[in-house]
């Protein structure tokens, strides 16, 4: 049985989750049109001409996952084990099944698809937070990274009953902030990075794309909304979703061209479960003082750190440079 557990030295949790077999090998993708039998019952998917469920036909498909680190059907039972705290991994662990197309890429995705995708996170984030058992999600989107499973383009959704320690981290430094300010930390780094151009790769008018001042590697982007919002299911709209798909688009495609197709991880924060709060007065300023965004990685795999701080050796304003000359390329 597996089991979430707290370091009390560092506040931070630990899933422990016994091994289990690997899954089989097949020689065909499980994802591709046709091949619907092989997953697990779609839970939500974008259809042409009203075509069934679990069938072809399909633009953006989303499956639970076969072997999930969280499970929905789970009971959420808080335990104390003397001092030490223990929760079972109540939560959820879906598949968003981005094209049809295996061979599609994130920076070659056309943009009316990356639309649709985003659409579907939005929706099943909204869908999920109904859950009061959940308390945080992460919508994650992996490229070529080494090791993966999975070669169907693909995002994927955690959602869990604790919040993530590095989101927990933001949610943190974004409240002292509004204390000590009453500003938006986000909205003020967005207003200094448009006024400084030196980070900035690319802007349009609702999302700005930059490399941050501190990045924890080289060519880190950070996609920040101008419009502030704390969570991103409430702020979508279809001139927003569709600057959104290009700008992502156009992130991915930057990257690909700057470094030769880097492994890249994609990652969307947005505000936790604001109805599954633990205390009384949990998040009180969330909406005035967090901002949803994007973080994207290239070589992730390849963080370096010294005694937990981040190493880059190439300073940001240089890789902003060389990412807007990218850009402009494309």
């Amino acid at each position: 049985m597996s089991d979430l557990r707290k370091d009390p030295t560092r506040g931070q949790w630990v899933l422990v989750r016994p091994s289990g077999p690997a899954p089989p090998a097949r020689p065909e993708c499980p994802f591709c049109p046709g091949n619907e039998g092989l997953t697990p019952k779609e839970i939500a998917s974008y259809r042409k001409d009203g075509s069934p469920g679990n069938g072809p036909g399909w633009s953006v498909r989303v499956i639970p996952e076969a072997d999930p680190y969280f499970r929905i059907e789970l009971p959420l039972d808080r335990e104390g084990v003397g001092l030490y705290d223990k929760i079972t991994p109540r939560g959820a662990s879906e598949l968003i099944i981005e094209s049809p197309d295996h061979d599609e890429t994130p920076g070659g995705m056309p943009h009316a698809q990356w639309e649709q995708v985003l659409w579907m996170y939005g929706e099943r984030i909204r869908d999920l937070k109904r859950d009061l058992a959940i308390r945080d999600l992460l919508v994650t989107r992996r490229h070529r990274i080494s090791g993966s499973r999975i070669t169907h383009p693909y995002s994927r959704i955690t959602a869990i009953p604790i919040i993530f320690d590095e989101v927990r981290r933001k949610l943190d430094q974004a409240r002292e902030y509004y204390q000590y300010k009453r500003r938006c930390i986000y909205c003020d780094i967005v207003r200094q990075e448009l006024a400084d151009a030196d980070r900035v790769v690319h802007e349009s008018e609702r999302f700005v794309a930059v490399v941050p001042y501190a990045g924890r590697a080289p060519f880190e982007l950070w996609i920040l909304p101008r419009q502030h919002a704390a969570a991103y299911e409430d702020a979508l709209s279809g001139d927003l979703v569709a600057d959104l798909g290009r700008t992502v688009s156009g992130c991915f495609r930057t990257l690909a061209r700057a470094l030769g197709d880097p492994s890249v991880e994609m990652t969307l924060y947005t505000a936790p479960n604001r109805a599954a709060k633990v205390m009384a007065g949990e998040w009180a300023t969330l909406a005035d003082d967090y901002h949803w965004h994007i973080g994207v990685i290239p070589g992730p795999e390849r963080l370096k750190r010294v005694g937990g701080i981040y190493v880059t050796d190439t300073p940001p304003e240089a890789a902003a440079s060389q990412l807007r000359d990218a850009w402009a390329e494309g």
